[in-house]
């Protein structure tokens, strides 16, 4: 992968952290999934930097971003990534979310429509459901063990990704809130959100991917045509090959088909 300088910005709530690629095209903003970082799209980043001027985020909570207490419901998300695209990119930005990133994406479409030029929402969990899926991670991060540690713990659950894999994942780990995980268990993290409402807010071009849920994707086939129904200006595809991780399960054909329909959307803009 390319070497990304990272940068800060400073919001109204925290300081977020940032990689910038060459300006080589419009802004594309990549938004990672919970417990992630910016460095999750790494098996994609530099096949998208190639025509597109690249930022990817830590959001609140993750990464190097500040932490907000008790703020990391699906409706808190947002509110950095709007600032970040009126303060920083200045301009109307392609967004691409993975999983809590594409839930986050959803939201800033809803409310800044105006600071999106089109999105691409990758195995959103929209309708969710009270889960404890995290809550063994949860109880990893509450040892505050160091890297080398969590590499042994997370080791023990998979055998098959690889050591940089695994090393990624730990050095996320640790550098994630603890509180980020505990929201996903005790109901608060879709407090107050109302995927209906938001997708039907929608105004701007938006892929929707789906993974497989007998592969671990989180978007129900229901769910799915659900969301597809509801989006004004909406493609939908699935990947029945592809657990929740698309981008990285296979990143030559998603930076493909996320190069294809984002040139496509900036060809009839640039029409318009």
């Amino acid at each position: 992968m390319t070497n990304y300088p990272e940068k800060t910005f400073t919001a109204s709530t925290i300081d977020v952290n940032y990689a910038e690629g060459p300006d080589n095209g419009p802004p594309v903003v990549l938004i990672h999934g919970i417990g992630g970082r910016w460095l999750n799209w790494s098996p994609v980043i530099d096949q998208l930097a190639e025509s597109w001027h690249v930022y990817a985020i830590d959001l609140r909570g993750h990464g190097d971003s500040g932490r907000v207490a008790g703020g990391y419901r699906f409706i808190d998300y947002p509110i950095e990534v709007v600032e970040f695209l009126r303060d920083v990119v200045r301009q109307p930005a392609y967004l691409v979310g993975h999983s809590l990133g594409a839930v986050t994406t959803s939201g800033v479409c809803a409310v800044a429509p105006d600071l999106v030029a089109a999105a691409v929402l990758e195995d959103p969990p929209l309708y969710f459901e009270q889960t404890t899926r995290f809550q063994g991670i949860l109880d990893i991060r509450n040892k505050n063990l160091s890297v080398q540690d969590t590499v042994i713990e997370l080791r023990k659950t998979d055998e098959i990704s690889s050591d940089e894999v695994i090393l990624n994942r730990a050095v996320a780990v640790t550098k994630v809130d603890p509180e980020v995980w505990a929201f996903p268990g005790d109901g608060r993290f879709a407090e107050l959100w109302d995927p209906d409402a938001v997708l039907s807010a929608i105004d701007v071009p938006v892929l929707l991917m789906q993974a497989s849920p007998d592969l671990g994707g989180v978007l129900g086939d229901v769910d799915a045509t659900r969301a597809d129904d509801l989006l004004r200006q909406g493609r939908y595809v699935k990947w029945d090959d592809s657990g929740h991780g698309m981008h990285s399960e296979h990143p030559e054909r998603f930076a493909r088909l996320v190069n294809d329909y984002l040139g496509q959307v900036q060809r009839k803009r640039s029409k318009s």
